[in-house]
């Protein structure tokens, strides 16, 4: 519109974009408020082709996993990874966040040198080079964020694989749309799934995204910090400009059409006490400060100090890592992952981090900022669709029938359809009902309450804000949390059957009033958005961009501004992009007039297994208490890693060590050649312990520390002789020693599952006590 008003002339505007939710807004976007949209759909008969898959390990992944030094399940991932890119000439593997696309590409590395890196903490340099080797046929494979997800040439790759649900559908097309991407190619895209929220929710995406159900576009409406920024333009543009002629120009652009004098007089009155405009009665000038303010904000985007990474042995720049990573965690030696290879930090100063590379497989993330994106309702609701489906069947007695409906109707795997019914099955066994898009399940487990709302993270999260100040007025809360399927409540007292229905009337709003008038109240009370302020106010010129300002300055910026437009479009930005108190109202709204019905449970022994998985992820819990499914799977996790792992024996009768063999290959009575079943388990400091029993044997005298070592051996040779291989998978568990094996083998046990279910308890039991023994 500015550049339209010093012209003179209109002109033609035009959009491309291959995925958007509401073309008609966008279409206003770029029209303005007052001009005529034309909307062309063109149908290209373009053809997708996608697959859902849960991976599970093999016994190759067990011992891959030990090379890869991660789990047998991810290892499984990794390996399905690999396979599915040699089967493709290129592929592009998307990930949703920097931190993954880092350690997928280190762990990548070691099965394949040919698959490189891509994402925004990268140099340009680093991303043009993988473009160009990928473009040439070199890189046969990218782990790579949405930087490549559009716009980039890097020519076409067979294959897209997405690791974990890709959380919303635009980006998902977008990105399966890199593969075949050329009229009458298909493109293909692999989702690789982990867990039971993230297989529903990739089936929800891919059914959206066949009916090209795609995101509502979301518009910021009348940020003030945008105005503040194109007043200035104006006052530049024109030399000096009156209020009402501001207003005229601005209110065409259709995010500002309600834009009226006073809002606009408000915010140049704020502008003119930081000296960047003169307002003069209606007259808005320039003035010195203006021309360096609009230069240095012409983005939006949030500046934050990055510190170059630059590799010594070639003194190229490698990667960037955030100020965060240099300040707290950043030390001289300390290995870390950049670019899918492990560095050495040699030196930091305020030029840069100066690296060399390393091997080192443990090697630590740099942490770059960057939010995932979040759950939107609307996949959130599909989830909920489809747990109330397959419950329905379940409830039919149609166990069979649901797998195969999810096999035939979405492509996914029987292994992740199986999974989804196993773990709504087991649900509806404990008696509960299953929380959808149409059912709230409010759980008491301990102390904690567990509300189960398909909602998608931004209203979970508004709502646990609202709960937050209704608990917070009778100090009924400690801590909550918040993911796209339920809200997490600690709470001072335990939830019983007494008090579970008083909860629930405090938890929930009676009505939208209510919710509004909370959320308010806890955002006044309780300012928990000063990061964000800091960046709005950098926007607005009230402080220099990129200071580094502590818990403290932030909460100081809330005092500071919280009359002056930099709180409202503090707000007006939370609720724009971190919060949905329409959604929240609109819920509230149905659980009233009861088409969203709630229902409640206490569950005594065990939580729910879909309340489980909040409760795993934020609360201090034992692993035996999860869902029948979750033990299973931890046991044979457990056995698998057992079996797996190489011991060595020393025969206390003759001296003579043994050669190194899995767990799994041991007979069921362990003998040394000489007839002898005294075999001891060696530890680390093998050759050590190996002396000390060839002295004992030879009669020479042992020191008061060897005595005691050649005495804990004896003692592991007693649990071998007495229980031969089962003592050995006892002995091999963490925190495991002589004593308590003895104690747990001395039990009847019908079966190893019940032997390692014993061992596992005795190694949670360890680990939690472990930190309060005296040293």
């Amino acid at each position: 519109e500015r550049l339209k008003e010093i012209t003179g002339r209109d002109f033609q505007r035009i959009g491309l974009s291959a995925t958007v939710g509401t073309p008609e807004k966008v279409g206003k976007l770029l029209a303005g408020s007052r001009g005529a949209v034309k909307i062309i759909r063109v149908s290209a008969s373009k053809e997708y082709r996608y697959w859902i898959e849960w991976p599970q390990p093999d016994e190759e992944d067990f011992d891959l996993s030990a090379i890869l030094y991660t789990s047998p399940e991810a290892a499984a991932r990794i390996r399905t990874i690999k396979d599915l890119c040699d089967a493709s000439t290129s592929t592009l593997i998307f990930v949703n966040s920097r931190q993954i696309a880092e350690m997928l590409a280190l762990r990548l590395s070691f099965l394949d040198p040919k698959i490189g890196i891509h994402h925004g903490s990268l140099s340009k340099e680093e991303r043009v080079n993988i473009e160009d080797s990928f473009k040439k046929g070199l890189t046969k494979a990218i782990v790579c964020t949405s930087t490549l997800e559009l716009g980039i040439d890097i020519g076409t790759a067979d294959l897209v694989i997405q690791y974990l649900s890709p959380r919303q559908v635009g980006p998902f097309i977008q990105r399966v749309g890199r593969s075949g991407h050329r009229l009458g190619l298909t493109s293909e895209g692999v989702i690789l799934t982990a867990f039971v929220d993230d297989a529903l929710e990739s089936i929800a995406v891919v059914n959206r995204a066949r009916s090209e159900k795609v995101e509502p576009t979301r518009i910021h409406e009348g940020a003030l910090d945008v105005l503040a920024h194109q007043l200035v333009g104006l006052s530049l543009d024109h030399g000096s400009i009156s209020i009402s002629k501001a207003v005229e120009i601005l209110s065409r652009a259709y995010p500002f059409r309600r834009l009226g004098e006073e809002e606009l007089r408000r915010v140049a009155g704020f502008l003119s006490k930081l000296s960047l405009i003169r307002l003069e009665g209606d007259s808005i000038t320039h003035t010195r400060k203006a021309r360096k303010y609009y230069f240095s904000n012409l983005s939006m985007i949030p500046d934050e100090r990055r510190y170059p990474v630059v590799d010594l042995t070639s003194n190229r720049t490698i990667g960037i890592v955030g100020e965060e990573f240099v300040m707290l965690r950043a030390r001289i030696g300390l290995h870390f992952i950049c670019r899918g290879m492990v560095w050495n930090i040699e030196q930091i100063s305020d030029e840069g981090v100066y690296v060399t590379p390393v091997e080192d497989p443990r090697a630590a993330l740099p942490g770059w900022d960057g939010e995932i994106l979040p759950i939107p309702y609307e996949l959130a609701r599909e989830v909920g669709r489809l747990r109330r489906k397959i419950s329905e069947k379940l409830r039919r007695g149609e166990n069979e029938q649901a797998v195969s409906w999810l096999c035939r109707e979405f492509q996914i795997d029987s292994n992740a359809a199986r999974k989804i019914v196993g773990e709504i099955g087991e649900h509806m066994e404990m008696g509960a009902p299953v929380p959808s898009d149409n059912l709230i399940l409010v759980e008491g487990f301990d102390r904690y309450l567990i509300v189960n709302c398909c909602l998608g993270e931004l209203a979970n999260r508004t709502l646990g804000y609202v709960i937050d100040q209704r608990l917070s007025r009778d100090g009924l809360i400690r801590n909550w949390w918040a993911d796209g399927y339920r809200i997490l409540i600690e709470l001072p007292v335990e939830v019983s059957e007494s008090n579970l229905k008083h909860l629930v009337e405090k938890v929930l709003p009676r009505g939208p009033e209510e919710v509004e008038r909370d959320f308010h109240a806890r955002i006044r009370e309780r300012f928990p958005f000063g990061y964000y302020m800091k960046f709005i106010a950098e926007r607005f010129g009230a402080i220099e961009r990129g200071l580094s300002l502590g818990e403290e300055k932030l909460l100081d910026l809330y005092s500071r501004f919280k009359q002056t437009p930099i709180y409202d479009e503090t707000i007006r930005e939370v609720l724009q992009e971190k919060a949905d108190v329409e959604t929240v109202k609109k819920v509230v709204s149905a659980i009233r007039s009861g088409k969203i019905r709630v229902e409640t449970r206490i569950s005594s022994e065990k939580p729910t297994p879909i309340s489980y998985h909040i409760l795993n992820k934020y609360a201090e819990i034992p692993e035996m208490i999860a869902p029948e499914q979750v033990q299973a799977d931890t046991v044979e996790r457990m056995r698998n890693a057992i079996m797996h792992t190489n011991v060595e024996f020393i025969c206390m009768e003759c001296g003579r060590k043994q050669e190194p063999i899995p767990i799994r290959d041991l007979p069921q009575k362990p003998s040394c050649s000489c007839g002898s079943t005294l075999l001891a388990v060696l530890p680390g400091y093998r050759g050590y312990l190996v002396g000390i029993v060839n002295k004992r044997l030879n009669g020479e005298k042992l020191s008061e520390d060897e005595s005691r070592l050649l005495a804990d051996l004896r003692r592991t040779a007693d649990v071998i002789h007495s229980y031969g291989r089962r003592g050995v998978i006892a002995l091999s568990v963490y925190g495991i020693g002589p004593q308590t094996a003895l104690r747990i083998l001395s039990k009847m046990h019908y079966s190893e599952d019940e032997l390692l279910r014993d061992l596992l308890e005795a190694k949670l039991q360890y680990i939690r006590t472990k930190p309060y023994w005296k040293t």
